[in-house]
Order: C-alpha cells, then sequence, then structure tokens
C-alpha cells in the first residue's frame, strides 16, 4: 500500500515539476481577431499541452477555454490555438494555461471587432520596415509605444483596434551578404524559425503592442526572401511554411507552400481589408528592362556617352501578383458588403512613380548621373530598377484591377502600401485610387519623397514627409474610420509628433486617367552664349484610358525667350496628342542664351487629364526651365561692366554640399549676401563689404546644414532681391 501511495505521489511531483518547468518563451500574440473569434500564437520552452483563457474580467471570472494544442519540437514549440464564442466589440483579457494550468505572468487583452452589420468608428495602426540589424537607428522601435498607448490626434478619436505590419520585419535576409549574394536566409528552415523567434522577443518595444491589440501582417521582399525578390526565388516552400506555423493569419485563399502565397481577407465593422501577397507569385522586375543585359555590359555614363541606355518596356503578361489572386481580390471587392474596401499592398501602389522611373533613365549619361541619395550613389538606371519594385513597374497589373473597379462602380476603395521607408499619400490623383503609404517603423528614413520634389517629381499629392514638414524621423501610420462618413490619415514619428494628416470622404471611384508630368521643370545649368544646350520633360500616362494633349506651349508665347518649347526635328510633338496607356513621350526642350546671366520661362501643358494639380484649372500643368548663359572663355567671365543690379539662380540646384550664387553690381556698393533658413532665421553671412562694379560667384558650403529649402538675400545699396535654393543630402 505504501509503494503504490509513493509512485502516486511521485507521478503527482513529476506533474507538478513539468508544468512549472514549462514556461512560455514567445507571446502570447493574438491575430486573424473577427467579431466572434481570434487565434492566438504561444511558444513554450518545451514540448506542452497548451490552451487559452478569456475572461471579459481581468480576474478571469466566468472563463471561457479553447481546446488544447500540442506543441512540438518540431515546430521548434510553437503553437496557435483558435479561440470562437466571444462577443462583438468586447474587452477580453487572456492567457495560456500550460499542461492545465494557468500562466499569470502573461495576462495580455485585446479588443474584438464589431459587428459588420452597422458601421463602425474604430482606428488601425500601420507601418514597415523594422528591426534591421544593418541599420544605423537599428532596435529601437520608439514609435511601438505610442501605438500601444493608443496616440491620438483628437480626444474624439476611435481607439486604435489593431496593427497592420506590412513586411520588412526584422530583416532575415541580412545572411545575404556581397560574399554570399546567394545565401537566401529562407533555404534555411531554421533561419525562418529564427526570424519569427526575433519577431516576438519581448525585450523589443513592439512586444508592449502585442500585449493589448492583435496584429496583421504580410511580408515584403526582405522578410519572404531577399531585395526585390519575386516567385522564381529559392526557398519559397520555407517562407509560406514558417508562415502558416508561426504566425496567427486569418485564413489563406490559397495556402499551397508550393504554388499559394499569403493573401487573405478580413472584416472590421463596415470596413474590408484584402491583404496581397506582392511577392510569392510575382514576375521578375527584370522582365520590364529587355536590354538590361547589354547595359550591365556597357553602361552609358558621362565618361561613357556611348554606352548603352537602360530601357523599360514591360510586356503585357508582366504582374505584380498572379492571376489567380488578381482574380481573387476582383471578386472580392465586387462582392463586398463593407462601406470601405481597403487594399493592402506591401509595395508601393502609385503608379505615377513612373515618371521617377523614366526620368532617371532619361538622366543617364547626363551631369546628374550618378545620383547622390540619402541611400548612397547609385546610377541613374538603379534608381529606375529600384522604383519598378512597385506596382509603377507592372503596368497590366495596374490597368487589370483599375479597369475591373471602375467596370463594376466600386466605391471607397483605398490603396493602403509600405516599403519605401517614408510617408506619402495621394488623393487618387495620381494614384488612381487613394494611397496612404507608411513605411520605416524604425529603419532610416529615405527621404525619397522629398528627394523626388527636389528634381521637379511631384506624386504624392497630401500628407507626406517631404521638404514642407521637414520631419524625417521614422513613423507610423494611423487609420481613423469614421463610420460611412470618411477615413482619415495621420501620420505621427518616433517622438510621438503630428506630421501631416489626411481625409478621404465617402462616394470615391477610381480614376482611370492619369498624366504624370516628370520632371515638372527643367534646369539647364550653364551653356555657353551662342550654343544650343537639350533637355527633356517625359509626359507619361500612368491611368489606363488614353491622355490627350492639346497644347505646350511658353506660358507668355509673346516674350522673346532663349527658350524653345518642343523644337522642330524629328521628335517633335504634334496636337492634339494622344498617348495610350502605359506609354511616355518625351517633350524637347533648347535653351540657345545669346546674352550672359540667369534666364528663366515657364512651359503651360493643356491636356484632358481631369485633376487640377496646380490651381490653374483641370488638365493644367506648369513647368518651370532655367538656365543661365555664359561666355565660351568661362564662367564668370564679363565683358563689360553690368548696367543693372542682377541676383542669379544659384547652381546647381538642389544642392550637396555645395553651391554657387552669382549677383552683379552696376556701380560701386555695400554689398550683403546673407543665407536664411525655412523659418526665417539668418544662417550664415557669405558677403558683408563694399565691392566695385561687376559681376562675382560667391560658394556656399552646406555641409553643417540640414536637408531642406534656403533663402539667399542680396542687398546692394537700395537694391534687395531674394531667392530659394534647396540643401539635398
Amino acid at each position: 500500500m505504501k509503494r503504490i501511495f509513493l509512485c502516486l505521489l511521485l507521478a503527482t511531483l513529476t506533474l507538478s515539476l513539468s508544468a512549472v518547468a514549462q514556461t512560455v518563451t514567445h507571446g502570447p500574440v493574438v491575430g486573424a481577431v473577427t467579431d466572434a473569434s481570434a487565434r492566438v500564437l504561444v511558444r513554450t520552452s518545451s514540448a506542452a499541452s497548451v490552451q487559452i483563457q478569456l475572461s471579459v474580467s481581468p480576474n478571469f471570472t466566468n472563463p471561457i477555454l479553447s481546446s488544447a494544442v500540442n506543441t512540438t519540437q518540431a515546430d521548434t514549440f510553437f503553437a496557435i490555438i483558435p479561440v470562437s464564442g466571444l462577443a462583438a466589440n468586447t474587452l477580453y483579457y487572456y492567457r495560456p494555461v500550460i499542461n492545465g494550468a494557468p500562466t499569470t505572468e502573461n495576462v495580455r487583452q485585446f479588443k474584438t471587432f464589431p459587428s459588420p452589420a452597422a458601421p463602425s468608428n474604430f482606428a488601425f495602426a500601420f507601418g514597415s520596415c523594422q528591426q534591421d540589424g544593418q541599420a544605423i537607428n537599428s532596435n529601437i522601435g520608439r514609435v511601438f509605444p505610442f501605438i500601444a498607448g493608443n496616440l491620438r490626434r483628437f480626444e474624439v478619436d476611435p481607439e486604435i483596434r489593431f496593427m497592420m505590419q506590412m513586411g520588412d520585419w526584422g530583416y532575415p535576409d541580412t545572411t545575404d551578404t556581397p560574399a554570399n549574394p546567394t545565401n537566401y536566409f529562407n533555404l534555411d528552415y531554421r533561419r525562418v524559425q529564427a526570424a519569427y523567434l526575433h519577431h516576438y522577443q519581448r525585450a523589443y518595444p513592439m512586444d508592449s503592442v502585442f500585449k493589448v491589440m492583435p496584429i496583421v501582417y504580410s511580408h515584403s521582399d526582405h522578410d519572404y526572401s531577399n531585395n526585390n525578390c519575386d516567385s522564381t526565388f529559392p526557398g519559397r516552400a520555407n517562407t509560406l511554411r514558417g508562415y502558416q506555423a508561426m504566425f496567427p493569419h486569418y485564413p489563406l485563399a490559397n495556402p499551397s507552400t508550393s504554388s499559394g502565397g499569403i493573401w487573405q481577407k478580413f472584416r472590421c465593422g463596415n470596413a474590408e481589408f484584402f491583404v496581397l501577397d506582392t511577392r510569392a507569385t510575382r514576375d521578375p522586375n527584370t522582365n520590364a528592362f529587355p536590354n538590361l543585359a547589354a547595359w550591365i555590359a556597357n553602361p552609358a555614363s558621362q565618361t561613357n556617352p556611348s554606352g548603352v541606355r537602360l530601357r523599360f518596356e514591360a510586356p503585357a503578361n508582366h504582374k505584380i501578383i498572379s492571376d489567380e489572386q488578381m482574380t481573387w481580390l476582383i471578386q472580392n471587392l465586387q462582392a463586398s458588403t463593407a462601406t470601405w474596401k481597403f487594399i493592402v499592398s506591401a509595395e508601393t501602389f502609385n503608379p505615377a512613380q513612373r515618371g521617377i522611373s523614366e526620368t532617371a533613365l532619361l538622366l543617364q549619361g547626363s551631369r546628374f548621373d550618378p545620383l547622390q541619395t540619402p541611400q548612397g550613389i547609385f546610377r541613374a538606371a538603379e534608381v529606375a530598377i529600384d522604383i519598378a519594385d512597385g506596382w509603377s513597374g507592372f503596368p497590366a497589373s495596374v490597368e487589370q484591377l483599375v479597369r475591373a473597379v471602375r467596370n463594376a462602380n466600386i466605391t471607397n476603395v483605398i490603396m493602403l502600401s509600405a516599403d519605401s521607408h517614408n510617408v506619402g499619400t495621394d488623393d487618387g490623383a495620381n494614384s488612381l485610387f487613394p494611397e496612404f503609404m507608411a513605411g520605416g517603423l524604425d529603419q532610416d528614413n529615405s527621404r525619397t519623397v522629398s528627394l523626388f520634389e527636389t528634381f521637379g517629381i511631384f506624386v504624392w499629392n497630401r500628407a507626406r514627409q517631404g521638404l514642407a514638414r521637414n520631419n524625417f524621423n521614422s513613423a507610423f501610420g494611423r487609420v481613423s474610420v469614421f463610420g460611412s462618413d470618411s477615413v482619415r490619415v495621420d501620420y505621427f514619428d518616433e517622438f510621438g509628433k503630428f506630421i501631416d494628416s489626411y481625409t478621404q470622404p465617402a462616394g470615391h471611384l477610381v480614376a482611370t486617367k492619369g498624366l504624370t508630368v516628370a520632371p515638372l521643370g527643367a534646369n539647364f545649368d550653364t551653356v555657353v552664349v551662342g550654343q544650343v544646350g537639350q533637355q527633356g520633360i517625359n509626359l507619361v500616362n500612368s491611368g489606363i484610358d488614353t491622355i490627350r494633349i492639346n497644347s505646350i506651349s511658353r506660358l507668355t508665347p509673346s516674350r522673346p525667350s532663349p527658350f524653345i518649347v518642343n523644337p522642330p526635328g524629328p521628335t517633335q510633338l504634334t496636337f492634339p496628342l494622344l498617348i495610350p496607356p502605359g506609354q511616355t513621350r518625351l517633350l524637347g526642350l533648347a535653351f540657345a542664351p545669346q546674352t550672359q546671366g540667369f534666364a528663366t520661362d515657364s512651359v503651360l501643358i493643356v491636356s484632358d487629364d481631369p485633376d487640377n494639380t496646380v490651381g490653374l484649372g483641370a488638365g493644367i500643368y506648369l513647368a518651370i526651365i532655367s538656365g543661365r548663359g555664359a561666355t565660351s572663355s568661362g564662367i564668370g567671365t564679363t565683358l563689360g561692366k553690368p548696367t543693372d543690379y542682377v541676383l542669379e539662380q544659384n547652381y546647381p540646384n538642389p544642392f550637396n554640399p555645395q553651391t554657387t550664387i552669382g549677383f552683379a553690381l552696376p556701380k560701386q556698393e555695400q554689398v550683403s549676401l546673407i543665407i536664411y533658413d525655412a523659418l526665417g532665421r539668418q544662417v550664415a553671412t557669405l558677403v558683408n563689404e563694399r565691392r566695385e562694379a561687376g559681376r562675382y560667384e560667391v560658394r556656399f558650403d552646406g555641409s553643417r546644414f540640414a536637408s531642406g529649402v534656403y533663402f539667399y538675400q542680396l542687398k546692394a545699396g537700395t537694391f534687395t532681391q531674394t531667392s530659394k535654393m534647396v540643401l539635398v543630402k
């Protein structure tokens, strides 16, 4: 009898010790939330039986208990536990139960979604790009406590109900190094598992979000396989297997690890979300550049003007998502009864970014090639290749989706995008669909929006991290849904500072016409008097209907000008000019100075694009052109004493870090040339002395100044003039 009692005691003690030894190492993390159910991810220290206990009370009175799921070593002790039978729009506390024993130190909470039956007010956070071990601003995560704390712009704003993580989470592809360019992390499933362990580390500030709300996640290139990857990259099965085993996702439309992906949908109140997989089924980006191999072998440059100039010519079957995924998306958009339809794309949708690619290709071999950007120095063609990683590089996919939505008369479709390490918003004038973009949760800011704008390329017309705001910190987007009335996006930086906002009212129908003028101007820099400089402006049809350009002329054609718009020759445009969807025309410009000095003019482009882009009327674009005449003996030489006071435009502009400012005096004067920042504060004095009549040039070095807009003011006697310049680092 004693032996039986001792055996029972030993068995009980063994079970008790086993329960104590098995702990929760990662999570719990809740996802796939609906108005009545959820899925909870838990990882244990060793094999165990795991359940989830839920209650509307923090004391867990009258709890709900899920069924049990066993963690195993084969799945690195991860388990995803479904819970159901929940009430809509209700706050629940939950905790894991390990081998029948609740864990008191892992209590977290979430709120079920509102019922889809009625319009609701709610908010969600979104963003991408975090925890890059190779970034300067790495593993900080300052934005996440603000998301968890439900940062609001106004007290009446609805609470954040979930976080949308849109890819590049952890950058596991850092195993791919220059020494091992094909060492893709997903070739080894153990590295995929390690990536998810990195996602859920409790020491990282994102855990504060996991404690209070659900997470929705779709991968981008760096956490699918490798930079700008596609369906031909190896390791696909491991990536998709890892997502299914280690993330609490919604039901996948095609869960196959050999031919499928992670596209899925869910509904929150009167908003439906269609989460795409823009990596697993896309065609290679390089298919859009037919002469890529020849360019690689002999690229054009300033020192190699006869080299190959890369061309963008996307074939008709060039797709960013497979036909299967596109059909799923279109059919579900058509069937949706939700007021708001959000398409969630890890990559930027805005097809007007095609203008950036075409401008970069136009700059091949020019004085701007290579281009100096915040991310480093790149050949102009490399910039075009990188931009083509977004939807603008896949015009066939853009046309298929936009035409289907327009033909079905589907309203209130909004695009959510990321990947850019930047913030940008468009009301549909450029992006066709209204688009909210937020990339760079704690990644170094790319400053791409402001960089493109300094080159005269404007493709984001609403809230953005541009020069006007001068905020280039890490950031996240906060979207508030106000029933059936409107949707507002607010952007906040990593210090909780409000950046910018845009409100999209209900009733929007996707646009089908989109003319992108890129760049919106031309700077000829310096041309010798008697010679002719030539440049061009791209006219890109980034919509899906043919664009008609009625006329292009100088704004004041009766005034003499050294600029020639659309000069005669084999490439001269005739009007009306019809540009089919996806095609580009080049507007030629010439500068033939007859005298020294700075000159400027404006080009007026009149089209049938219904958007009002510059306040001059629908379809009207105004491009600014400038240049500077100089003698053949060199810049700065004068042919005689100036007859008037002149303050010239600095060159180059934009500049980094040095630029030259020229001015002329008709007589001896006390002269001051002062630099001011955008707030009107004096930051530098370049000249403060008496000078003889003549023309002068002064260098300004902006090395110690931040990127942004600056003003320079010349005072000479009673003459005062101020001009603007842009420093881009």
